[in-house]
């Protein structure tokens, strides 16, 4: 797994901005990155398997892929408080 794939999954598991912008256009969103053919083939084929291949888990494929976040997501989070 490239060093910029890595760092693609791990913001397409806790940026909400930048998982609608993979969301709204993969094929053009991924186009702009610098990861690999394989790579870019296995998020647009949404195929686990695939990712799994090339180093994910279950898990972090599953979440990449699945564009159901929110900022709870992130571990860069801000608490509230309810008064």
């Amino acid at each position: 797994m490239s060093k910029e794939f890595k760092i693609l999954i791990d913001r397409l598991q806790s940026d909400p901005k930048f998982i609608g912008d993979f969301l709204a256009n993969p094929r053009s969103f991924l186009e702009k990155l610098d990861i690999s053919k394989e790579e870019k083939a296995a998020l647009l084929s949404r195929d686990v398997a695939a990712l799994n291949d090339l180093g994910l888990t279950t898990t972090q494929a599953a979440g990449a892929l699945s564009g159901a976040h929110s900022q709870r997501c992130s571990s860069n989070r801000t608490t509230m408080t309810f008064e």
